[in-house]
């Protein structure tokens, strides 16, 4: 996972289904943030490995383009080393997309050089994403379209979260990918009527908060 593992509940899941259903040994390689639900960090089969978040706001000041560049080198490099020195040989990689640059090019080159499956679990598009900030016309994402594609299509399996993902994926791209629906693990539970009171009170006492902030700030206007 290109990112905070805390906000990837599908990884998360995936994790405890491999340990708890199938009894493997799984490594979570992401990035550092938020952590994870306490299953996960308790589980003596899975083993989480945080890389550093790569931050380039000054370079961004000067040009975006050389910003993305360079992020996406650096991820490269670190995803290379974790996968192919901090982890034991897996028998499959499993990768969640988007992001796809530089996660699948990377992953696609460990799983060839380690001799694992490749397999890319779809919860998005990512040329989609960044359409929305540079429009689809922009260059920059129609190089990501193509890198996505190229990619997407080298790995040995593919997961979907819809069946319309699935046929998008299967009629434009050439990729035949499963449905694989997201399953409330068993900590997802109805809150208890004590729980419903306490969030209840601490929405009262925030309401009241802010209508005295409100009141204060007319107080001080007039």
């Amino acid at each position: 996972v290109l990112g905070d593992i805390g906000r990837s509940p599908r990884m998360q899941y995936h994790s405890l289904s491999l340990a708890n259903q199938a009894g493997m040994e799984v490594d979570i390689v992401a990035n550092g943030g938020s952590d994870p639900h306490l299953s996960l960090r308790e589980n003596p089969s899975i083993h989480i490995h945080e890389m550093k978040s790569v931050q380039l706001s000054g370079i961004s000041k000067i040009s975006g383009a050389l910003a993305l560049l360079l992020k996406a080198a650096i991820q490269f490099i670190m995803l290379i080393w974790f996968l192919c020195f901090k982890i034991p040989r897996p028998d499959v990689f499993i990768v969640q997309n988007p992001p796809s640059v530089p996660t699948l090019a990377a992953v696609k080159l460990v799983s060839w050089l380690r001799g694992a499956k490749f397999i890319v679990d779809w919860h998005n598009f990512g040329y989609t994403l960044l359409g929305l900030s540079h429009g689809r016309s922009h260059v920059i994402v129609k190089v990501y379209f193509w890198f996505e594609k190229h990619f997407g299509r080298m790995a040995d399996g593919a997961f979907c979260v819809t069946k319309a993902m699935q046929h998008e994926l299967a009629q434009n791209w050439g990729i035949k990918a499963t449905v694989l629906y997201d399953h409330s693990p068993e900590f997802f539970r109805p809150a208890s009527l004590t729980e419903k009171h306490e969030v209840s009170i601490c929405c009262l006492f925030f309401l009241r908060y802010l209508r005295y902030c409100k009141n204060s700030i007319c107080s001080l206007n007039t």
